[in-house]
């Protein structure tokens, strides 16, 4: 009876194997044939996201214009920098001698907070004025911006003439703009600036001089600060709506690890230290394996493989474990992801005019886990044909499906 009961558990084994490669199989037969379709260049890595095995690849270490599959080393590097606590600071500093009153300039520090949307400015105004029963400043209001270059507020390799995000030290949340790009300089602060006028005004306060753009006098003593969200709740909206605002203003502040007292922040500096957190975490190399100069993915010099970015979703899930499914916009709630297919995903799109790309992770129906990436670049979409997203959403299906 042993040796009849070990024969049937072989032949049940055997049967389940044979089953689970002819699946798989047929999964990879039905990629390869939307590949072949596919009027353009495509990269996939597929790979079981607890043995690492790769399930399917093609082209997984060719380099492709990621568009937002960039924020995927956007968040990777901020968790790394940062706290997961972490709060953008925005200081207020002014002298008085008088109650109710600032004899002389209100002077405003940002720091490249991503979260001041015009009711956001309207809750700072009246917490001034309910701190210090403010009526009156005899001053300016001064917007000290200097923690982001003001020539640099567009990214390298963006086109000037798109509805570009524009950021800066002081950001009002959802802005942009198309106009011509010396029309640029200094608007973004100037729009926070205007609207913090406004709010004191409509609160009653006289405010004598003008907003104007300028520099902290070193021998003020703060008075006030307003933190942002914690950088969990930034870097979740970053990813689930594909917000290039906040994803640029936090991949400026990454200088921030090894220069906090740093008078600002350069792209060269952003660069540098995006390059020594993914050569830590991933063990790429910049310039040589691939390259990143923003952190939205809205530039084109932006280079990066399949392979890299189920390497960072592996490590952030090693790291994190499912914890990080919290950060990703996912199939079931608002975000890129919302009703794309029949069955939960959790992941980050990527599209530009001639690029489009789909990573995450996702439970097979054999409850398997899948960590994957899908990239095409080169490709011509006029209305419904050649459509990458179909095509993307053709091989999640397989994978879901047969994997």
């Amino acid at each position: 009876m042993k040796s009849r009961y070990k024969i049937f558990i072989f032949l049940l084994s055997f049967l389940i194997t044979i089953s689970l490669l002819i699946c798989i199989a047929g999964a990879r037969t039905g990629i390869w044939e939307e590949i072949g379709q596919f009027p353009g260049f495509s990269g996939v890595l597929i790979k079981d996201l607890n043995t690492q095995e790769v399930l399917f690849s093609h082209n997984e270490d060719k380099l492709f214009t990621p568009a937002s599959l960039t924020k995927i080393f956007t968040l990777l590097v901020a968790l790394e920098t940062f706290n997961k606590e972490y709060a953008y600071p925005t200081s207020f500093y002014f002298s008085s001698t008088t109650p109710g009153e600032i004899n002389g300039d209100l002077y405003v520090v940002g720091s490249g907070d991503p979260t001041q949307s015009p009711a956001v400015i309207r809750k700072i105004a009246d917490v001034l004025v309910e701190k210090y029963n403010l009526r009156h400043i005899s001053g300016d209001i001064i917007l000290d911006n200097s923690k982001f270059l003001p020539e640099e507020f567009l990214g390298r390799g963006w086109m000037w003439d798109d509805k570009n995000p524009l950021i800066g030290a002081l950001t009002v949340k959802g802005f942009e703009v198309k106009e011509k790009q010396n029309s640029y300089l200094n608007t973004m602060p100037m729009l926070w600036g205007n609207i913090f006028f406004g709010e004191l005004s409509k609160k009653g306060v006289k405010i004598k001089g003008d907003i104007r753009i300028g520099k902290i006098r070193e021998d003020l003593k703060v008075k006030y600060i307003h933190y942002s969200d914690t950088l969990d709740k930034i870097l979740a909206y970053m990813i689930k709506k594909s917000d290039n605002q906040s994803a640029e203003n936090i991949f400026r502040t990454f200088v921030l690890k090894d220069n906090p007292e740093s008078e600002s922040h350069t792209i060269a500096q952003a660069i540098a230290s995006l390059e020594e957190v993914i050569d830590t975490t991933l063990g790429v190399k910049w310039g040589k394996d691939y390259i990143v100069v923003d952190g939205c993915g809205l530039s084109e010099y932006n280079l990066i493989t399949p392979a890299h970015l189920v390497k960072a979703i592996t490590y952030l899930y090693q790291k994190y474990d499912f914890k990080i499914l919290d950060y990703f916009a996912n199939t079931k709630e608002s975000g890129t992801l919302r009703e794309r297919l029949p069955f939960q995903v959790w992941g980050k799109t990527g599209t530009l005019s001639s690029a489009s790309a789909l990573a995450g992770l996702l439970q097979t129906k054999n409850k398997r886990w899948i960590v994957f990436c899908l990239m095409e670049n080169n490709f011509i979409f006029i209305k419904d044909e050649n459509d990458p997203k179909i095509f993307e959403n053709r091989i999640i299906e397989y994978i879901y499906e047969k994997l």
